[in-house]
């Protein structure tokens, strides 16, 4: 996995999108940051569900992200982390 790149950057890995989607187009997915954080790709969501979250700062924001999408993370994180296979993924 690649690190801090030269300039200091954040760096990101793809790890795994919803298994069911079409492609590259319009996916859920998550990415491994190079300081063991994670970025999630997901939709866009309005200011009526940031009212809701809780403490959430300026800086910080959100996405919605499918449930085959946390599945297909889940059973690849657990596999990868505790060796543990929970059934088939899909990159």
């Amino acid at each position: 996995m690649e690190k801090l790149r030269r300039d200091g950057e954040l760096a990101v890995t793809f790890y795994c999108k919803n298994p069911g989607s079409q492609g590259d187009i319009e996916c859920d997915s998550f990415y491994l940051t190079s300081r063991d954080s994670w970025i999630v790709q997901g939709k866009r969501r309005g200011a009526e569900v940031a009212n809701q979250l809780i403490a959430l700062a300026e800086d910080e924001t959100f996405v919605e992200i499918s449930g085959p999408t946390a599945e297909a993370f889940i059973k690849k994180y657990v596999k990868e982390r505790y060796g543990v296979d929970l059934g088939v993924t899909s990159d």
